[in-house]
């Protein structure tokens, strides 16, 4: 079964905020035909077979607006072919976050890989549709032991941190890992997707690298040759043969090394931000927004701290 190349360029070319009319439309033409169930938030699912492994992507994308993008494809370092935005579009993303899991789960679907496919709403908003999910309808997720979302930058990261804590063993890490090749690794420093609200519900959730980079922004680009070796190892992977070690009633305490990667040594609290750090704040606050929520605060705590030192609310 060959790639349908065709069929991702044309995904690529479709902007789609959260609840936008260009979502419901996408859905409708690449999602819905795959015979989904819809549950009452709009999140979109399909069992296929008994496996115990959830597979995770989101139909929202970070665009300022609906409608349609000029793409292009080039030759990259190293030879690798990368989609990017035209030079002639004035879209602020390319929205391959998260396109490329979209597209590489349909292939799963059409390739009848065992496993519970959901198609997250709203995840660049909060990650409400899988939160729905964990909250309202756990029973869904009832004798899932891996949830292995298709959403995370790069070419070789096995997501084992999400936020502040674990979200799936070392072991379960490195045995995916070896099982996709192509030099995928363990990775302790995820942020956040779908998948983080499974770790009270699922043993082993994590992320995987789908090739895309510099996301939320108008540089973002696609390896599309990494997603196409991706998208071959995950037709052939049986991840049920792979430990479950990590107990998800059970939090593991972050060690020294979880609280310096997360919140410094004590050293920098006092420090005043970078040019840098703040040009790059004032570029992609969405991003950095997202980051907040990341580390538990909600849109009631940001705000009071903000004003706790001394910001002034918008008029």
């Amino acid at each position: 079964m060959e790639p349908d190349t065709k069929t991702l360029i044309d995904m690529l070319c479709t902007r789609r905020p959260a609840w936008s009319k260009s979502e419901r439309r996408f859905i409708r033409k690449y999602i819905s035909p795959l015979d989904m169930y819809v549950d009452d938030f709009g999140n979109l699912s399909k069992r296929i077979g008994r496996a115990p492994v959830l597979w995770s992507c989101h139909t929202d994308t970070v665009h300022r607006k609906g409608g349609h993008q000029q793409i292009k494809i080039s030759v990259g370092k190293g030879g690798a072919n990368i989609a990017s935005l035209h030079d002639n579009t004035d879209s602020n993303c390319l929205g391959a976050d998260d396109t490329a899991g979209i597209w590489i789960m349909r292939e799963m679907i059409l390739a009848r890989v065992p496993g519970l496919y959901v198609f997250h709403r709203a995840e660049e908003i909060g990650g409400l549709g899988s939160d729905y999910i964990a909250k309202e309808t756990p029973n869904a997720l009832c004798g899932i032991q891996y949830a292995i979302a298709l959403d995370r930058r790069g070419t070789d990261s096995v997501i084992t941190h999400q936020g502040y804590g674990r979200c799936c063993s070392q072991e379960f890490a490195r045995e995916l890992a070896g099982g996709i090749g192509h030099k995928f690794y363990p990775d302790n420093t995820g942020i956040f997707t779908d998948t983080a609200n499974y770790v009270d519900i699922v043993p082993e959730c994590t992320n995987l690298s789908v090739g895309y980079d510099n996301e939320h922004t108008a540089r973002e680009t696609l390896n599309l040759d990494h997603l196409f070796r991706l998208r071959m190892a995950l037709l052939k992977l049986d991840v049920t043969a792979m430990p479950v070690e990590r107990d998800p009633k059970a939090r593991e305490e972050p060690d020294e090394s979880d609280w310096d990667r997360w919140y410094g040594t004590g050293e920098e609290a006092n420090a005043p931000l970078s040019q840098q750090a703040i040009a790059i704040i004032k570029r992609n606050p969405e991003h950095a927004a997202e980051l907040l929520r990341a580390y538990g605060l909600d849109d009631s705590d940001i705000i009071d701290e903000m004003i706790g030192i001394g910001a002034m609310l918008p008029h």
